[in-house]
């Protein structure tokens, strides 16, 4: 099958019709609905359905399937000449990672801009997000490498590479009173009636930990990132708890205080697709990633 055919497949339901998808590929209507039907007829079942009374597709379980793969695939193809070029010129290419928004700033700061200063060659490519999004992105080909300090779905399919503990730890405004000033770490029932600002990608495992210590925390919010949660710190509106990587540079307005219990930390881990050739790039920055 021409892989072109499956660029194309993946345009149409982009498009969400045959006929935007031939606009935007310059391609007549009815060569699309041909290699619709070749597509149909090599794997052996209906890929798209039209919606009765509308101009619109979707895709069966089959096609869902397919739309993944020819993905992966084209992305494979497009990694090519990426890797045939970090052959002959040294390490360049694009470096495609799946990170945790808690973890993101950490990460790059620690890893991701030396690496880029030995390889000014290399483009990175950051997607963060939970580890939902990373079990799709990896499995799709969009990234090479996840950094997530939860579990990914399905995980019989990844090879874990690293794991290391990130410690949880709690930020608040000097000016409050929810913390005494003498405290130099927490337990959780410090906290049991205090407004926290969570992080949604720690939401889970926080939650889990209150739960069994049987404390029943007031949750002031959730929010999309470590950021957010921090802002709410900032403005005395609670306390924020996440990665203890982050304090640097939260200011002297703010504090930051680990808790007691070993157990309130995540496993950050790395991981790749199992028996998934790595690109060279992503085998240089491992590497620098273990030296350092």
């Amino acid at each position: 099958m021409d892989l072109e055919h499956y660029r194309n497949f993946i345009t149409i339901v982009d498009c969400g019709n045959l006929s935007a998808a031939s606009e935007v590929l310059h391609i007549a209507q009815p060569a699309l609905t041909m290699q619709v039907k070749n597509l149909r007829k090599k794997y052996g079942t209906e890929l798209l359905l039209v919606r009765r009374g509308a101009r619109s597709i979707e895709l069966t379980d089959a096609g869902r399937v397919l739309y993944a793969k020819a993905k992966y695939l084209c992305n494979i193809e497009a990694s090519v000449q990426r890797e045939i070029n970090s052959t002959l010129r040294g390490v360049q290419g694009k470096l495609a990672l799946s990170i945790s928004p808690s973890t993101a700033p950490f990460f790059i700061k620690k890893y991701l801009c030396g690496f880029a200063k030995l390889n000014p060659k290399v483009e990175f490519d950051i997607y963060e997000g939970d580890s939902a999004a990373h079990t799709r992105e990896l499995l799709n080909g969009v990234t090479e490498i996840s950094i997530s300090p939860l579990p990914l779905e399905q995980a019989s399919r990844f090879e874990i590479l690293s794991t290391d503990r990130e410690q949880l730890g709690a930020i608040f405004h000097q000016s409050t009173s929810w913390v005494s000033p003498d405290k130099t770490s927490l337990e959780l029932k410090d906290l049991e009636s205090v407004p926290l600002c969570l992080s949604r990608g720690c939401q889970e495992f926080i939650l889990s930990n209150f739960a069994n210590a049987h404390i029943s925390p007031h949750v002031l919010c959730v929010n999309s990132t470590k950021h957010s949660a921090i802002t709410w710190a900032r403005q005395q509106s609670g306390v924020a708890i996440v990665p203890i990587s982050i304090s640097d540079g939260l200011g002297p307005e703010l504090r930051c205080l680990h808790f007691q219990d070993d157990r309130f930390s995540l496993r950050q881990t790395i991981s790749v697709v199992k028996s998934r050739p790595l690109s060279s790039v992503a085998q240089n920055f491992l590497k620098y990633y273990h030296e350092h």
